[in-house]
């Protein structure tokens, strides 16, 4: 579904709303009895026997009553079946379990609205403007970007995948260690490794990282919390497993988000969790490895250059992207 379908659904949520309330009051129907009525705002179709089938005389690739027909045309421009129970799927999550038959004449209503307006737009050549055509432009590379991680990372992320990763990890463990550690996240080098001079002269470390640190956990003073090595990728994990409780890291960690500032404060060992408790976790580990591999792999094939802000060059070409980050 596009972003301009979404926004539209957005902003025609007053009309959503309206039908909510008409179907919440009329409470469920009576197992075997047809779905509610749909609002009253909206008309709703006549019975079969009233009117031809849907979408007779316009342009189809199914005949109607398959799983996929013409429901409504614009200008001649076919609206499918398909497209409302995509449409359906931006809905707020409380209204998603209604049946589409209480809720088909508001979404075949906006989905009518979104081509009107975009045919209008199209006949008034707003497509031409620059501005649009960058946001067409972005809007595409989202889609690709998208589309490619698709195929080429998420295959990678299977339950043998996870289950091999949990294994290696805690599959002969029975006690795991976990560090608790703060850390104040700047956008240089220079002004990280300030930090830690000052730091290592007796500064507060929670009071620098409200004052400086990039992230938000910088206002609980840059605690993480505990965490597991494996929780964490692995630059971040060796700095912060090599330090004992009260030790600020003597270098700064790099990586896409910054340089990062990390002080220990405790150590522990606790029991290893179980493969259920750690498997949405380790998946979603996976999935970053697999697409930082995938940002690595067009980087290597590509020629990149960048410039900092006072127009210097940074790199003629540039470090790949796979660099550790932090992993939270």
């Amino acid at each position: 579904m596009n972003l301009l379908w979404q926004d539209v659904v957005r902003r025609r949520l007053p009309a959503l709303a309206v039908a909510a309330l008409v179907l919440a009051a009329a409470g469920p129907a009576p197992q075997g009895t047809q779905p509610p009525a749909p609002p009253p705002s909206a008309t709703p179709p006549n019975s079969a026997a009233d009117q031809p089938p849907l979408g007779a005389g316009v342009p189809q690739s199914a005949p109607t009553g398959t799983p996929d027909h013409v429901v409504a045309s614009v200008e001649g421009h076919p609206i499918y079946l398909s497209e409302l129970g995509k449409a359906e799927q931006a809905l707020p999550a409380n209204m998603r379990n209604v049946p589409l038959a209480s809720l088909y004449p508001v979404l075949l209503d906006l989905m009518v609205d979104h081509e009107a307006l975009a045919m209008l737009a199209r006949r008034r050549g707003l497509e031409n403007d620059p501005a649009v055509r960058q946001q067409i432009q972005e809007a595409t590379d989202r889609a690709l970007e998208g589309v490619l991680l698709g195929r080429d990372a998420a295959p990678k992320v299977t339950e043998a995948a996870i289950k091999a990763r949990y294994d290696q990890e805690y599959g002969n463990q029975t006690e795991i260690a976990e560090v608790r550690a703060r850390h104040i996240l700047v956008g240089s080098e220079a002004e990280a490794t300030k930090l830690i001079a000052e730091l290592k002269k007796g500064a507060d470390f929670a009071a620098l990282a409200k004052q400086y640190s990039k992230d938000p956990d910088g206002q609980k003073g840059g605690d993480l919390g505990f965490f597991s090595r494996a929780q964490v990728l692995p630059g971040f994990a060796d700095v912060a497993f090599a330090l004992q409780p009260g030790q600020v890291s003597d270098k700064p960690v790099h990586n896409e988000f910054g340089w990062h500032v990390v002080q220990v404060e405790e150590r522990r060992t606790v029991p290893a969790p179980s493969y259920a408790e750690m498997h949405d976790a380790l998946q979603k580990q996976l999935m970053q490895e697999a697409v930082r591999q995938e940002v690595a792999l067009a980087r290597s094939q590509l020629t990149i250059h960048e410039w900092n802000l006072d127009g210097s060059p940074i790199d003629t070409v540039v470090r790949p992207a796979n660099a550790t980050a932090k992993g939270q």
